[in-house]
C-alpha cells in the first residue's frame, strides 16, 4: 500500500507497526499531529499530558511496565523535560522509549532556534534523523529496537519542514502485536547508583546488580552499532566531489549534485567515526551539510578529520536552514536574485472576536507594564500591537511580575507589573509560579486568559475543559492553593473586568482574575457555566 504523507503522519504510521503502546506529549507546532493521528488509533493509548517533563515521566512508568511509549513535543519542550531527560539518560529503562522532538530550523514557528541533538551529545543519547516520510516511518521501528537493545531513550529528531513535507510512503495496514517484556522492578537514578558503587572493586557483584548499570559500556556497543546500522549509508558518485549530509539537506543536495558521492547519516549521534574516515579518506573535498547548529562539523573536526562545513554555510545571519538555492549559491558562487515581495510580510495577531483583545484594550488604555507568556495572550507583544512589555517562556509572566513586584515595593515610583497568561500555560507551569507567590506573600495582580482551550496548537482540550469538573477549575484550584483574592469575569463584559484589574493592582495582596470566554474557533464548551 501506497500513500501520500507528512512525516507527522508518518511517524505516527511507524509507530503503530512497532507496536507501541502509549503516547504522551503536550501541544507544540509543528508536531502535534503526530499524537492527534494517533488518538484516532484504537490499539494505542494516548494523553495530552500537562507538560513535556510529565510526559515523559509518564513514558518512563510505561517503560517499566514493559511496554514500549513514544513521547512527542516541540524543541523547546524538551527544556521543559530536561530533568526527567538527563535522569533517564544511562540509567536502565526496559520497554522502549523513543522521544520525538521537532526543531525549529529557520524558526518558521517562531521559536528559539536551538538543536535538540545537544541534549544527545550532553546526556549520550542516541539522536536518529530521517530525510523523508519514508524514513520517518521506518526509522521509528528502529529506534525503539535500537532503545531496548542498549537500554536507553532514543531522540526521534524532526523539523519544521519535515514534519508538514509529503512524500509517498509504502506500508502494509496492519496493526503489530505490543512487544512485552518483563516488569522491572527497580531502577534508580545515576548518583544512587554512583554512591552505591563506591568503594567496590567489583561492579558486578550481587550487591550492586539492583543499583549499577554499566551505561558506558551499552554506549560503546552503541558507537560500534553506529557503524554497522543501514541508518547510514554510502553513495558512490560520479565524481570526487563528496558531501556528508543529514535530514532534509541531504535531498536538496542530491538534487543540485547528482553525481557528487554521499554520506548520509540517519543516526547523527554517536557518529560512525570508522566510515566517516573512511569517506573523507577517499575523497578529495568533503562538505558537510546539516540543518541546525554545526554540532556534527565539531564532532568531526574533533576526530582530527578535514571537512568544509560552516565556513560555506555561515549559521548567523545570513543563513538559517538549507534550501536547493541556498547551496547551489554558496557552490557555484552564484548571485541570488532578490525577488520583489508582491505581498506584504504579515505578523500573526489574535483572531477577530478573540476574547483576549479586551485585556490587551485594557492594557493600552492605561499603560499598564505588562508581562505575558507564549501563546494567544503574547502576541500583544508583536511590534503591530506593541501592547505587552516583556515576553518569555511558558509560564514565566507570573513569576517576572513577583520578582519586579517585589524589587519595587509599594511606596517607590515605578509602576507595578501586570502579569497574563493563558489558561493553557497555567496548567503547563504557571501553577508552579503562583504556588510561589502564595509562599511568598506576593503583591502581584495575574490576569488568566481562559478561552477554555490550548489554541494556539490545535484547540487540544485544557485539563479543566476535559474533566469538567468543578472542583479542577482554574478558581478552585487558585483559591486551594491558598489565593484569597479569585474573580472570574466575562471577557466580553469589559467595564467589570476593567475595573476589576485596576482595582486588584491597587491593592497590595495577591490577586487572580480569571478573564474567561470560549475561543471563537475553538468553543469546546459552547454552553458557559454562570460565572459568579
Amino acid at each position: 500500500m501506497k500513500k501520500l504523507m507528512t512525516s507527522n503522519e508518518a511517524v505516527a504510521q511507524g509507530s503503530i507497526e512497532s507496536g507501541v503502546a502509549f503516547v504522551s506529549g503536550y501541544p507544540g507546532t509543528p508536531c502535534t499531529e503526530i499524537v492527534t493521528v494517533l488518538q484516532q488509533a484504537k490499539s494505542v493509548k494516548c494523553e495530552w499530558s500537562t507538560n513535556e517533563k510529565v510526559a515523559l515521566e509518564v513514558a518512563i512508568g510505561t517503560s517499566l511496565a514493559g511496554y514500549r511509549s513514544l513521547v512527542v513535543m516541540k524543541t523547546l519542550g524538551l527544556n521543559v523535560a530536561a530533568d526527567a531527560f538527563t535522569q533517564l539518560a544511562g540509567t536502565p529503562i526496559n520497554g522502549g522509549i523513543v522521544i520525538v522532538v521537532a526543531d525549529d530550523i529557520g524558526r518558521i514557528a517562531g521559536d528559539d532556534y536551538q538543536d535538540c541533538r545537544s541534549y544527545g551529545i550532553m546526556s549520550s543519547v542516541p539522536v536518529v534523523e530521517p530525510s523523508n516520510s519514508q524514513e520517518a516511518k521506518d526509522f521509528v521501528a528502529v529506534a525503539f529496537q535500537m532503545s531496548e537493545a542498549y537500554m536507553t531513550p532514543v531522540i526521534f529528531r524532526l523539523n519544521s519542514i519535515l514534519c508538514k513535507s509529503k512524500t509517498v510512503v509504502s506500508f502494509e495496514a496492519f496493526i503489530a502485536e505490543k512487544p512485552f517484556r518483563k516488569l522491572s522492578h527497580k531502577s534508580y537514578q545515576k548518583t544512587i547508583g554512583n554512591i552505591v558503587k563506591f568503594g567496590f572493586d567489583d561492579c558486578a557483584l550481587d550487591k550492586l546488580k539492583d543499583y549499577w548499570h554499566d551505561f558506558n559500556d551499552e554506549w560503546q556497543k552503541l558507537k560500534l552499532y553506529a557503524d554497522e546500522t543501514a541508518l547510514n549509508k554510502i553513495e558512490k558518485g560520479k565524481t570526487n566531489m563528496g558531501i556528508i549530509a543529514t535530514g532534509i539537506a541531504y535531498y536538496y543536495a542530491k538534487e543540485i549534485f547528482p553525481d557528487a558521492s554521499f554520506l548520509k547519516l540517519g543516526m547523527v549521534y554517536p557518529l560512525a567515526e570508522k566510515r566517516i574516515r573512511q569517506f573523507i579518506k577517499t575523497h578529495q573535498d568533503v562538505y558537510l551539510l546539516e540543518d541546525g547548529h554545526p554540532l556534527i562539523e565539531k564532532e568531526i573536526k574533533s576526530m582530527g578529520l578535514k571537512i568544509i562545513g560552516e565556513d560555506l554555510f555561515p549559521r548567523f545571519p545570513e543563513m538559517l536552514y538549507f534550501t536547493p538555492d541556498i547551496i547551489e549559491n554558496k557552490f557555484l558562487k552564484k548571485t541570488a536574485l532578490v525577488k520583489k515581495r508582491d505581498v506584504p510580510i504579515r505578523l500573526p495577531t489574535n483572531c477577530k472576536g478573540c476574547p483576549h483583545h479586551a485585556v490587551n484594550e485594557i492594557i493600552k488604555k492605561h499603560d499598564i507594564y505588562t508581562a505575558s507568556g507564549i501563546g494567544c495572550g503574547g502576541l500583544g507583544a508583536l511590534p503591530h500591537v506593541g501592547i505587552i512589555d516583556v515576553v518569555k517562556c511558558m509560564g514565566s509572566s507570573f513569576g517576572i511580575a513577583h520578582g519586579y513586584n517585589k524589587a519595587n515595593p509599594a511606596h517607590s515610583k515605578s509602576k507595578k507589573m501586570l502579569a497574563i497568561m493563558g489558561d493553557g500555560e497555567f496548567w503547563h507551569t504557571g501553577i508552579n509560579n503562583l504556588i510561589n507567590m502564595v509562599h511568598n506573600e506576593s503583591a502581584t495582580t495575574v490576569v488568566i486568559e481562559d478561552n477554555m482551550t490550548i489554541a494556539m496548537t490545535g484547540g487540544q482540550p485544557t485539563v479543566a475543559v476535559k474533566t469538567n469538573d468543578a472542583l479542577s477549575s482554574i478558581e478552585s484550584v487558585c483559591r486551594g492553593i491558598g489565593v484569597r483574592n479569585v474573580r472570574v469575569i466575562d471577557s466580553k463584559n469589559i467595564e467589570v473586568l476593567e475595573k476589576t484589574i485596576l482595582d486588584a493592582m491597587n491593592m497590595e495582596i495577591l490577586s487572580v482574575i480569571i478573564s474567561r470566554h470560549p475561543c471563537v474557533i475553538f468553543n469546546q464548551n459552547k454552553k458557559m457555566e454562570a460565572i459568579k
